[in-house]
């Protein structure tokens, strides 16, 4: 029956043969749980066959060996219970086996669920990025209330998403040049910019695989978020394997003088004592 069942909502789907909320739907969620319901009965008399088997089978090798006996009066009891219990499993109308939670297989009464409760089981639709954080956008027009001129510059501050499209959200932005005269950065309607923008430049090689690069920011954010001091990333970069790699790269990168002066600062300091 459960089989069937979902063949029968997988079919509607594909025919669109209704919606959320409406009559046909409440009618599939009020079917489900009878199907729930009857599901949980049919596991309640399988129980009670046990416990009359059970009860009877003690009393089955007598019985072929033409033995006299007596039966206990619990086993009696058993097994005129579960009959009587098997009767009211099989009546839908009969609520007993819900209320008192037979085999503790009814925690919850059934219930046709509420059409909220209904789309929270739906698959949430995935977030995309439109306008991706540090991307460039540019100014098309120059208003009353703006002082912007046409062609100034920004820079986008946070991910642009469908989230934002579809509740009419504001972009988020940074101003770069002097068109903007003085313009308070922070958010304003996407359509002041012009349609095309500038893709935020990627750091590195490595980061040219959008999955990559997501991790990269992912661990950036985290490192922001304790604060890191120098100490600390020495220790990661240490762990990592990327110390001397990191000493040569910053060095080859850093200005002759810039590196003169380390050079002599850490003379003084050695001299001092002061390093270990």
């Amino acid at each position: 029956m459960r089989n069937e069942f979902n063949n029968l909502v997988e079919t509607l789907k594909t025919w669109d043969l209704y919606q959320v909320g409406d009559e046909v739907d409440i009618a599939i969620s009020e079917l489900e749980s009878t199907i729930a319901e009857v599901e949980k009965r049919m596991k309640c008399i399988e129980k009670c066959a046990e416990e009359i088997n059970e009860a009877i089978g003690g009393y089955t090798s007598r019985v072929d060996n033409n033995e006299t006996f007596i039966m206990s009066g619990s086993d009696i009891e058993i097994i005129m219970r579960g009959s009587h219990d098997i009767e009211i499993a099989l009546d839908l109308n009969n609520t007993e086996v819900i209320e008192n939670n037979w085999y503790g297989l009814f925690e919850d009464k059934f219930k046709p669920r509420s059409v909220s409760e209904y789309v929270a089981t739906l698959p949430k639709e995935e977030v995309k990025v439109l306008i991706p954080k540090d991307s460039i956008v540019e100014w098309k027009e120059t208003r009353q209330y703006y002082s912007v001129n046409g062609g100034a510059k920004a820079r986008v501050t946070e991910d642009y998403t469908t989230e934002h499209e579809s509740d009419d959200k504001c972009i988020q932005v940074q101003w770069l040049d002097e068109k903007a005269k003085g313009q308070v950065s922070g958010g304003y309607i996407l359509g002041m910019f012009k349609e095309d923008f500038e893709q935020p430049s990627v750091p590195t090689f490595l980061c040219h695989s959008d999955d990559i690069h997501s991790v990269v920011k992912d661990i950036i954010a985290k490192l922001k978020v304790i604060d890191v001091d120098g100490e600390t990333m020495q220790y990661i970069l240490k762990e990592v394997g990327m110390e001397e790699q990191m000493l040569r790269q910053l060095v080859m990168s850093s200005t002759e003088s810039n590196t003169k002066d380390l050079v002599e600062e850490r003379r003084i300091l050695s001299n001092q004592g002061k390093l270990v």
